[in-house]
């Protein structure tokens, strides 16, 4: 059964957003939507009664004139208002807040006007009435029918209409202001902040998905490098990927305890070896040295001793001692003497003390130190031990003529010191065990040599690895460039 691919943050991020935007843009079509239909209605009802209404006053003013037979434009101004308004006057009273009048073309002199309704302030008529009565008057004349018009002023809705007979036009207008249908006088201001809405919601997700993204791909790179560097720290990660954090760095101080307890377990394990295999080690030179002065007894009574033998003797008792140093060194961890020195005097220092055997073989020791000198924290007494473990069984391995290769270079965090052999390649079934203390594969080995070494470098925060190919073996020593927290 296979499970499905988790989804990425980013993919959630794309779908959560692209979800947010469909949900704005459904609201928004829904608020147009709905201001749209609540303004044609408004519109369509205001048209029909402002229509009504202009016909109404129409209807009048020609019901006056066929019975009255009294042409009004003969009439003075005033009384030709005061006329014209009774009639508006009394149709507009069927007619909740519709204005209206008439408007004489030649004259450009609005007249009879009358807005029942209307508050003392809001009777005068404004100048904006007076534009739309212009633009009415226009239409019908050229029509000839009655025509409406419609404009937004501000955040009002105005809606007029007007109808045309002989000399004089007939109009109504209808205001539907904003405080009394909230709907159309906010549409813009609705739009607005939905779209910042929006914008500010977007922008949100954005940024949650990068926090999350950034935080996750540094806890992603600070577990890969947990992977090889123990001492390493996840930095501080914003929001709730913080406590994650504290608790993988929580994870790796324990990690760390553990680690040094069960190094601690292998040294006791280790040693365990040692100990059961010194006796072994110990008991031939011991007999050695035991049949030697037997036999020097013997000839000393006779009187026919010689100097061999008491050179036998210190040969094994040199013997002992360095098994017993060895064991010595192999259970110790301080470091007296670390500090920050220069690489290259050691190695030289180190290659010296390996000269001898190295002539006796006819091994040619080759080296490639960089141009700048390289530092690392160090105790240079124990890792000159390490590199004469290392030079020697190098030049062990290495063929009569051959060469040894020692380089040194820069892999930061570390300083790299690499010795090359050209002997045979180590068969597999030992490489798991070359650095086990007390595994060796040579007659007179005691597999102390590599273990030691290694523990030396673990103790100093660096590590010791090897590569064995036909053409030979290369063990690469790294140590710290700098003391870490872990180490200090």
């Amino acid at each position: 059964m296979h499970l499905p691919a988790p989804v990425s943050f980013r993919s959630q991020a794309f779908i959560i957003g692209a979800a947010a935007l469909a949900v704005f843009a459904l609201a928004a079509l829904i608020i147009r939507d709905a201001v749209f239909a609540t303004e044609v209605r408004i519109q369509g009802d205001a048209r029909r009664r402002c229509t009504a209404a202009c016909l109404e006053i129409l209807k009048q003013y020609q019901d006056r004139i066929d019975y009255t037979d009294d042409p009004l434009y003969e009439l003075p101004e005033h009384a030709q208002d005061t006329s014209l308004k009774g009639i508006t006057s009394v149709v507009l009273m069927a007619y909740p807040e519709i204005k209206g009048g008439m408007y004489l073309p030649d004259e450009g002199r609005i007249t009879g006007y009358s807005f029942p309704d209307a508050t003392p302030e809001d009777a005068a008529i404004t100048d904006t009435d007076t534009e739309i009565i212009q633009i009415l008057a226009e239409q019908v004349s050229v029509s000839g029918e009655p025509v409406t018009y419609s404009s937004r002023r501000g955040d009002d809705l105005v809606v007029g209409a007007a109808a045309a007979r002989d000399e004089i036009v007939v109009w109504t207008l209808y205001r539907a202001p904003a405080s009394r249908y909230p709907m159309i006088g906010a549409n813009n201001r609705l739009l607005a902040a939905l779209v910042f809405s929006s914008l500010l919601g977007v922008a949100g997700i954005i940024s949650i998905w990068y926090r999350l993204h950034s935080g996750v791909r540094a806890l992603q790179g600070g577990l890969h490098r947990l992977e090889t560097d123990f001492s390493f720290r996840l930095p501080a990660v914003q929001g709730d990927l913080g406590q994650v954090a504290l608790d993988i760095n929580e994870m790796a101080e324990r990690r760390m305890a553990l680690e040094e307890k069960l190094r601690q377990q292998d040294r006791l394990a280790a040693l365990g070896k040692v100990v059961s295999g010194v006796a072994h080690e110990v008991r031939n030179p011991l007999n050695s040295i035991k049949l030697t002065l037997q036999l020097l007894e013997r000839r000393m009574k006779k009187g026919v001793a010689v100097s061999s033998e008491v050179t036998e003797c210190l040969e094994e008792i040199d013997r002992l001692d360095t098994i017993v140093s060895r064991l010595l060194t192999f259970g110790r961890q301080s470091m007296t003497n670390r500090r920050s020195q220069e690489i290259t005097p050691v190695v030289q220092q180190a290659m010296r003390m390996v000269q001898d055997p190295a002539q006796k073989k006819n091994v040619r020791i080759e080296t490639h130190f960089p141009e700048t000198e390289l530092s690392a924290d160090i105790d240079g007494k124990q890792i000159m031990q390490v590199l004469i473990n290392l030079l020697l069984n190098a030049v062990e391995a290495s063929t009569d003529f051959g060469t040894v290769t020692i380089s040194i270079e820069a892999t930061p965090p570390y300083v790299m010191i690499s010795i090359t052999d050209e002997g045979i390649r180590i068969p597999d079934d030992v490489r798991p065990h070359i650095f086990d203390a007390y595994y060796t594969t040579k007659p007179e080995g005691n597999g102390l040599g590599l273990a030691v070494s290694r523990e030396i470098t673990m103790n100093h925060g660096g590590r010791l690895e090897f590569e064995s190919e036909e053409a030979g073996t290369t063990f690469s020593l790294f140590l710290p460039a700098e003391r870490t927290s872990v180490d200090a």
